[in-house]
């Protein structure tokens, strides 16, 4: 997730947390220049990477760009990108990019055209239903089924409604049963419980995006999988988020000037992580009024001496 999910973080993730097969980074925008910025790619860097295999995702909306991406991505080592068709944000899909694109069915498909014959990497892409029609991805899918895409990840909701109520099951199904492709689901895997609800309707699926649902919990992934890693130190959860928290904030002060940057990344860390702390919700209040980074760690320390884990 764009601006959470850095290297920074996967890297710590990986350290403290188990279940994880396969990683995503954060899109990165194409770009119309001669030469690609070195600053756009420091992110998928080989040597930034966790250990686990990565799939860089790029958001745009011209061949000759997402070529030019691609090309640069190969450079790196990478066999896989990812097209973004499903960030939701308005300023986004405004431009056209992201969901943007999904009431375009004939721009996707001249993009695709030339990605698929130029690009050294495998394509795959991740849509929504549509942004604000759901029967939008049903009229895409037949330019979808055109291509040799190596994934199609689907997010039933719509772009209009963000993240905000429930997932669409019945339409993801109906776009399942339309498309000639591999399929990926993503959408509020919140609880092992919901992950096996989805097995037993899609026995064909065995591929799941973890998103927003693995940030608030992260041994979502041991859970699905059966139980806490025997690689794990600590039995206690709450040791193991104190460690994975320090060892954020330590990646941070050691890469951002300041008390401020620090404070921004950790703060929005917290919008997610503290969801199932028992003291959670008071501990992000006292945060957010936080100024430095001094007494922000002293706050986290304190409260989470006290906490209880509920996930």
């Amino acid at each position: 997730m764009r601006g959470i999910t850095t290297m920074h973080y996967r890297q710590a993730f990986v350290r403290h947390f188990r279940g994880l097969d396969i990683e995503m980074a954060p899109f990165i925008p194409t770009v119309s220049a001669e030469r690609i910025n070195p600053k756009l790619l420091k992110d998928v860097l080989p040597e930034n990477n966790s250990g686990l295999p990565l799939i860089p995702q790029v958001i745009g909306n011209k061949a000759d760009d997402f070529v030019q991406m691609s090309m640069a991505l190969h450079d790196l080592g990478y066999d896989e990108v990812n097209w973004n068709m499903g960030c939701p944000h308005k300023p986004i899909r405004k431009k056209r990019r992201g969901s943007g694109l999904l009431p375009y069915p004939d721009t996707v498909d001249a993009i695709l055209d030339q990605v698929c014959a130029r690009s050294p990497l495998r394509i795959s892409v991740k849509v929504r239903l549509g942004v604000s029609d759901k029967s939008e991805l049903l009229k895409l899918i037949p330019v979808l089924n055109n291509y040799p895409l190596s994934e199609v990840i689907v997010h039933p909701r719509t772009a209009e409604q963000m993240y905000d109520g429930t997932v669409d099951l019945d339409a993801f199904e109906e776009a399942y049963a339309a498309l000639e492709l591999p399929v990926c689901y993503n959408g509020d895997i919140n609880t092992p419980g919901f992950h096996q609800a989805l097995k037993d309707r899609f026995p064909q699926i065995n591929r799941f995006m973890l998103g927003r649902g693995l940030l608030a919990n992260p041994f979502l992934c041991e859970q699905i999988k059966g139980g806490t890693s025997h690689l794990c130190k600590y039995d206690n959860p709450i040791g193991r988020i104190q460690d994975f928290h320090n060892d954020l904030v330590s990646q941070y002060e050691g890469v951002l000037h300041g008390d401020h940057p620090v404070l921004g990344k950790m703060k929005e860390f917290w919008t997610y992580q503290a969801m199932h702390l028992s003291n959670g919700r008071n501990m992000f209040k006292k945060l957010k009024k936080t100024q430095h980074l001094a007494t922000y760690k002293n706050i986290v320390a304190e409260f989470l001496a006290e906490a209880d884990w509920n996930a």
